[in-house]
């Protein structure tokens, strides 16, 4: 059985907030695993992504299924709120990057550029997003605006770069298989 359960951010309480549980009869739930979740700013929407290709957005206070977002054609490997929008950045095995308007509830666009399934994404207030491209050894700021990216080559030659976040509008950390930790500076 697949469980998505929610916890109050009260730790010392520990009070459940609510239970998704994946079976047969409630179609609402991912189809294999999820490997993705985001809560959007003033906790309005919860989102999921898996291993079945789809996000789906819920309502974060009653955890209903408000929509299924579909796009991707593989597996939804990160999700991440733009700060003080409902703007939505999905990544992907796929090797693309998606954004959506969840004021809308839909598609804005898609970013390409990996050359192998993206594992991990990061955004900031400004228009930038932050991806890893796991086997394809990269890491990528978008300037969404601009329709450009920026690529990060050489962090780690022999593996996989895993994951990414930024510090700051100047700064990012990118982690390798190696068990590397990279903090880079870029203008």
């Amino acid at each position: 059985m697949r469980v998505l359960c929610i916890f109050s951010d009260d730790v010392e309480d520990g009070k459940k907030v609510g239970t998704l549980k994946y079976d047969k009869k409630n179609s609402k739930c991912h189809k294999g695993q999820i490997l993705a979740l985001a809560i959007s700013p003033q906790d309005r929407f919860l989102v999921s992504g898996g291993v079945d290709a789809t996000i789906r957005v819920w309502n974060f206070a009653s955890l209903e299924l408000i929509k299924e977002l579909t796009g991707h054609k593989n597996a939804i490997t990160g999700l991440a709120f733009r700060l003080d929008s409902q703007q939505l950045f999905s990544c992907s095995r796929d090797r693309s990057v998606k954004a959506w308007d969840l004021d809308q509830m839909g598609y804005v666009d898609t970013m390409f550029g990996h050359v192998d399934g993206v594992t991990d994404i990061d955004v900031l207030s400004r228009e930038r997003v932050l991806t890893c491209g796991g086997q394809d050894r990269t890491v990528r700021i978008w300037k969404v605006a601009e329709e450009s990216q920026l690529v990060f080559n050489g962090f780690s030659f022999s593996v996989s770069i895993d994951c990414v976040a930024f510090i700051n509008d100047e700064h990012f950390l990118s982690g390798s298989a190696d068990g590397f930790v990279f903090f880079s500076l870029y203008i």
